[in-house]
């Protein structure tokens, strides 16, 4: 615990010490040193930044890489990765995300991917071939390049490859396929199962401060309750342990607590 700890600490100053992040609030930082760490110890390949929003994320997170390697052996494998296409930048541990992407050539059951048609269906335990391509690209370049802290993809990708794309980075049991990439509806009005996964973060004199710090969601995700009344694998018994059987022991290896929280839900329109 107290090296996860010791670890965010350091996340945390170096951020705070951005000029270009003086204006996102302590509550943002935390967040995202939380995430940064996460990946850092292994607990998951990837996750989006969605804590902020900066005009130069290559500059940034490179700057910020660059310092916290000089601290701690932990932070080797973290890189950054930026999207032109859609201004995201993911942040990805290559050593997990190598693994993680030999195992999908391996095994097609990790992720199931699902077609937004008018009514969803599985892509018959198929990862996009885009994906895969990209997920190759990105080994690639992560084993050419070590002391390269920030990647771009390729630009012009467009949704039907970048959101199963996402999803299989950041490790959602099931990643959505858009049809094309204009469409703009998606699963409204249909039954989701609706998935939440949190971790308990212990209070330090930094945060005490902060509200609803202690809980940090890992993963939100949703599958269509139409799939998971037809297959097994896709039920929410089945979902809950598996993301038990996933997190659960590599996050007590570092003293924080998990849980999984399922609901059904309804929705206008789902976002991607």
């Amino acid at each position: 615990m107290s090296s996860f700890l010791e670890d965010k600490r350091l996340v945390y100053e170096e951020l705070s010490a951005q000029r270009t992040l003086r204006k996102v609030s302590p509550g943002k930082l935390e967040l995202f040193s939380t995430d940064l760490c996460l990946i850092a110890h292994g607990i998951r390949s990837a996750c989006l930044v969605d804590a902020f929003a900066v005009q130069d994320p290559v500059s940034l997170f490179s700057c910020v890489l660059v310092s916290l390697r000089s601290k701690g052996p932990v932070f080797g494998d973290v890189v950054h990765w930026y999207d032109p296409s859609s201004l995201q930048s993911f942040i990805v541990n290559r050593r997990n995300l190598r693994t993680f992407a030999q195992a999908l050539l391996e095994d097609n059951t990790i992720v199931t991917y699902v077609l937004l048609d008018a009514y969803p269906t599985q892509l018959n335990g198929r990862t996009p071939r885009a994906v895969l391509d990209i997920l190759r690209t990105m080994n690639a370049d992560m084993l050419e390049s070590r002391a390269k802290t920030s990647f771009s993809f390729a630009d012009g990708l467009t949704q039907e490859i970048l959101v199963p794309l996402a999803a299989t980075l950041i490790s959602y049991p099931v990643a959505y396929v858009p049809i094309s990439a204009v469409q703009t509806s998606f699963l409204g009005g249909q039954p989701l199962d609706v998935y939440e996964a949190n971790i308990v973060l212990p209070e330090t004199p930094r945060t005490s401060s902060l509200q609803n710090f202690r809980q940090h969601t890992l993963l939100k995700f949703s599958c269509p309750c139409s799939l998971a009344e037809k297959d097994h694998k896709l039920s929410s018994d089945h979902i809950t342990h598996r993301l038990q059987s996933q997190f659960q022991e590599r996050l007590s290896s570092i003293g924080l607590s998990f849980s999984v929280h399922h609901q059904i839900e309804i929705l206008e329109r789902v976002a991607l």
